[in-house]
């Protein structure tokens, strides 16, 4: 570390800060991250229960041309396992290997509708397209990273060809910026086919986001250890470098006046550079403009009603289970990652304007009213299931395996369960419905083999990490997200009112995920690094 290195604090540890952390260390300065919980990673965790290994966050990563070159610039070493994605409706299920499987989906998605055909080959059609376009991004590496761009060869023959190839995906995607909710119906007036579509995504995603998801299941991984390795790497290249992570620090006071943050214990940190790489709204609820000039008031005031005035993207209600059978039993049930609907009727009315009725409702609805809606949605819903043991076999004890289930699920009603008192009453039927269902459909009568059981909910995500609602992919799409969703503009994604403040992680651009934090991390690096220079 240089003795005159320029002071960066970063809040927040988890994969944004972590990356931006790294990077900066490595470049020389001197970088203090300052994490509110007990660990680091954010969301992303593995927890050893009982011997069997579960993931808190995402169920396997994926690369987006992203994730593998930043971690081979930063010189980090790692394992990992090809995640193989298969998708499950009813008693049909299928692989996805290649883009060529899309000819399987259709063959199923006929023999469930077969009086949709017509709408249903149109659609794949779509899909299709979207995917070959996704796979253009997707499938090169992020010319950014490492020294590419100084080797002619590789400009020349690699990357203008790809750029052209790349400026036309965007082009595309532009044409498929609504909804996928509303554009489904131009093909087909079967609500339960797009329900069917359409339900383990986000509400209101851009179609070219779910059509080309397609491709994505061909770009999945994961890290050997558990998906929660990951930020363990990245924690250990970030203190290897000379970099400081500071657990249990709450910060309580932005003082951009005075370039400094202030923790829950009155403890002050000064700052040349910040990056904000924690939950945006608390962000702005603790910011203080006291010594500002007015048009940097101005301008955050603007951008703090945008954020204050958003709600993040829907949450999730996750089960895990210990479950006294082999893991060969669900390599032939779907293996390690699996989509599964149990019953093509689709969420419907249920998630629509059911689920608006009776949050607005919800003081006149009785728990057995309650309870009943959510079978109804449990019956109807997309689950996410991951076996981690079947990609590495370390991760459970011999015969026995670790299931973890999980689907979709709503801030504000389980919030309002809360409030009324019935919490671990409605936690508890949540997790009896979907084993029952389990036992009924895909894995037949495992709720005689399982050995225990422990579920969380969109509060436990809210609580633990301070994510607001909850939410796993920064904002939602409901309305027009707070941030840049323009993938050209990724850069300025990371700039705030305050020319040495910066923002990164998942809610500095919308959709986020893994791979869009860390891209977000390197460009407030890249600023930073500008920014120094400016002022030698």
């Amino acid at each position: 570390m240089k003795k005159d290195a320029e002071k960066i604090i970063i809040v927040g540890a988890g994969m944004a800060g972590l990356t931006a952390g790294a990077y900066l260390t490595k470049a020389g300065y001197d970088v203090q991250i300052l994490e509110k919980n007990e660990r680091t990673g954010g969301l992303l965790g593995t927890i050893n229960r009982h011997g069997f290994f579960f993931d808190t966050g995402p169920r396997a990563l994926i690369n987006s041309g992203i994730v593998k070159p930043i971690l081979k610039e930063l010189g980090i070493n790692w394992k990992y396992y090809k995640n193989s994605i298969s998708i499950g409706i009813e008693d049909k299920l299928f692989k996805v290997a290649s883009i060529e499987d899309l000819q399987e989906y259709q063959r199923i998605l006929t023999d469930l509708y077969p009086e949709n055909k017509e709408d249903v080959r149109k659609i794949i059609n779509s899909i299709n397209e979207l995917s070959e376009y996704t796979k253009t991004i997707y499938e090169f590496d992020n010319p950014y990273f490492g020294d590419q761009l100084k080797n002619k060869k590789y400009v020349i023959k690699k990357l203008l060809p790809w750029t052209f190839k790349f400026l036309q995906a965007l082009r595309k995607f532009n044409q498929y910026k609504m909804p996928v909710e509303d554009f489904l119906p131009q093909f087909t007036g079967n609500q339960s086919l797009i329900d069917i579509l359409t339900q383990h995504f986000f509400r209101n995603m851009p179609t070219h986001f779910v059509f080309g998801y397609f491709y994505v299941y061909l770009d999945y991984f994961y890290p050997k250890g558990g998906t929660g390795t990951f930020a363990e790497l990245l924690s250990q290249k970030f203190t290897q470098e000379g970099g400081q992570i500071n657990l249990n620090k709450r910060i309580a006071r932005i003082i951009p006046a005075e370039s400094k943050v202030i923790d829950a214990e009155g403890t002050d940190y000064h700052y040349d550079h910040l990056i904000w790489a924690a939950d945006l709204k608390a962000f702005y609820n603790n910011l203080e403009t006291t010594g500002l000039d007015t048009q940097t008031i101005s301008k955050y005031e603007y951008e703090k009603r945008k954020i204050l005035s958003s709600k993040g993207a829907e949450s999730v209600f996750i089960m895990n289970l210990g479950v006294n059978r082999p893991s060969s039993y669900f390599k032939a049930q779907g293996g390690e990652h699996l989509f599964f609907t149990p019953s093509k009727q689709g969420l419907g009315e249920t998630n629509r304007m059911q689920r608006v009725k009776l949050i607005e409702d919800f003081t006149q609805n009785s728990k057995s009213e309650v309870i009943q809606w959510l079978n109804r949605y449990c019956d109807q819903t997309t689950y996410e299931i991951s076996i981690p043991v079947l990609r590495d076999n370390s991760l459970a004890p011999e015969g026995q395996t670790g299931v973890m289930v999980s689907c979709l699920f709503d801030y504000q009603l389980i919030k309002m369960v809360e409030n009324a008192g019935w919490y671990d009453e409605i936690k508890e039927q949540l997790e009896k419905r979907v084993i029952s269902i389990l036992s009924k459909t895909i894995y037949k009568d495992i709720e005689k083999d399982i050995l225990f059981r422990f579920s969380s909910t969109p509060l436990t995500i809210n609580k633990l990490i301070g994510s607001s609602e909850g939410a796993i992919t920064g904002w939602s799409f409901e309305a027009e997200p707070p941030v840049i969703h323009k993938l050209t503009d990724v850069g300025k994604s990371v700039l705030t009112a305050f020319p040495n403040i910066y923002k990164a992680g998942q809610w500095a651009y919308a959709p986020a995920g893994v791979p869009i934090a860390m891209l977000s991390a390197w460009h407030a690096y890249q600023k930073i690094v500008k920014r120094s220079k400016k002022k030698i």
